[in-house]
């Protein structure tokens, strides 16, 4: 297994490879196999987290966990959304509560990052365009005004999503425990393996219907529990996927915006 993160460090953008908490600036692209690093660490008192990707489009799966859905013999297969790329921020950035808004939630969902352009994967090839994984949380408010559908703009707002803190190749997913927490209470508990369809039958999935790019960002659904997981201004909010790692975030109102 190995982690990378992408950070501001004094204000420019680097991709690092994390060795012992210690982060050494990548001398290669982050895409390349066994990408090589620089001798010395960065200074820790420089870095900034930034959303690990850098693609063109942040994509949702919908109803890809069984305990979300319910009992059944067959499942269907899971739809799937757009969230906008405006909403991705990082580790400990803010998420804007809208004005408008009456109910907000958080999902805990297992990220993959695209590693290469690819359209039509068959299910067998597509782990050749998974780069690797990290934590998103999809925050998503009620249909507004009853008229959308809760994954369109409820889904796509500025800020609702977080991704992070590190990016983790080669490693297993089938059974990671997947938690979310909102100033410290549980909200959400399951494992990636109640899911409908894994990682590469995802990325297959999509890549019928779009091309995706390097960097992208595919959100694999999230389990029961978030419609209950509330959130409100002033809170502190937590997703941790088992071998990934931890991504926390405040919630602040909405100054300027909609009301």
């Amino acid at each position: 297994m190995e982690k990378f993160a992408k950070v501001n460090y004094h204000g420019k953008i680097k991709w690092c490879k994390v060795i012992e908490d210690n982060y050494y600036e990548l001398a290669d692209s982050i895409y390349k196999e066994n990408p090589r690093v620089k001798r010395q660490p960065l200074d820790q008192t420089g870095i900034r987290f930034l959303p690990p990707c850098d693609g063109q489009k942040v994509i949702g799966l919908a109803y890809n966990y069984k305990g979300l859905v319910g009992k059944k013999e067959n499942y269907d297969e899971p739809l799937f959304f757009f969230k906008s790329p405006t909403g991705l921020i990082g580790h400990r950035e803010s998420i804007i509560y809208p004005g408008f808004a009456q109910k907000v939630w958080q999902e805990v969902e297992l990220a993959i990052i695209v590693k290469a352009k690819c359209k039509n994967v068959p299910v067998e090839e597509a782990h050749r365009y998974i780069l690797g994984y990290t934590c998103g949380n999809d925050i998503t408010c009620e249909n507004i005004l009853n008229r959308d559908w809760h994954l369109a703009r409820s889904k796509g707002l500025d800020t609702f999503c977080p991704l992070g803190t590190f990016l983790v190749k080669d490693i297993n997913t089938e059974n990671l425990r997947l938690t979310s927490y909102i100033n410290g209470r549980v909200t959400q508990d399951s494992y990636t393996s109640d899911r409908i369809i894994n990682d590469v039958e995802t990325v297959s999935l999509i890549s019928r219907y779009v091309t995706l790019f390097p960097g992208d960002v595919i959100l694999t659904g999230t389990p029961a529990g978030a419609v209950n997981a509330v959130i409100s201004p002033g809170d502190i909010i937590k997703v941790e996927i088992e071998s990934i790692g931890i991504l926390e975030n405040s919630v602040v109102p909405d100054k300027e915006g909609l009301k």
